[in-house]
């Protein structure tokens, strides 16, 4: 099941979500990546608390959430590197929303990779320099919006988040050498 931004849009506005689909994904990669791991019940709560629902998570959107678990773990961890960040379409949004949105992704992997609390002390280099990418990207905004580079911007800006979150989950994930003796 690939998660369609549209879908998810339409189930938000039914539950009253106040966060995007795109800054609630961004949150699930960030702490996925960091080496947080939940169960379907914890995933479920943390999403509620997240989107700041008042009242109970419709079972439509519960049962999104849990195939979007599945989907966003296969996708950093697949060979393929086929993971992709849920943003609006072309066709579906200018480009005012999609850097908006490409802004809530940055801001929620931020944010999921922090309340994973893997990131205790130093971490790579290479982890600390896309985290400062992806906090740079949280502030995006279009300085024209009818400036015709703006497209080719944000896609590669896009890209850029895409692999960061491949970055970090690939640093934070690695499995840590095997004791005993090593072998020359």
């Amino acid at each position: 099941m690939t998660i369609d931004f549209n879908a998810a849009a339409d189930l938000w506005v039914e539950a009253g979500c106040f966060q995007t689909p795109s800054a609630l994904q961004g949150w699930l990669t960030g702490f996925i990546a960091a080496s947080g791991r939940l169960t379907t019940d914890a995933w479920l709560l943390e999403a509620q608390d997240y989107l700041e629902l008042e009242k109970e998570m419709p079972a439509s959107l519960k049962e999104m959430l849990t195939a979007w678990y599945d989907e966003v773990l296969a996708g950093l961890s697949g060979e393929a590197m086929d993971f992709a960040i849920l943003l609006p379409a072309d066709e579906d949004a200018d480009i005012d929303e999609q850097v908006d949105c490409l802004a809530q992704w940055s801001k929620g992997f931020l944010d999921g990779f922090g309340a994973s609390g893997r990131a205790q002390g130093k971490l790579p280099d290479d982890v600390t320099e896309v985290l400062q990418d992806l906090d740079a990207f949280s502030r995006a905004e279009l300085d024209d919006p009818k400036d015709p580079d703006n497209e080719m911007l944000y896609l590669e800006l896009a890209e850029h988040a895409r692999i960061a979150a491949l970055t970090v989950f690939y640093t934070m994930n690695q499995q840590p050498p095997a004791s005993g003796r090593t072998l020359h």
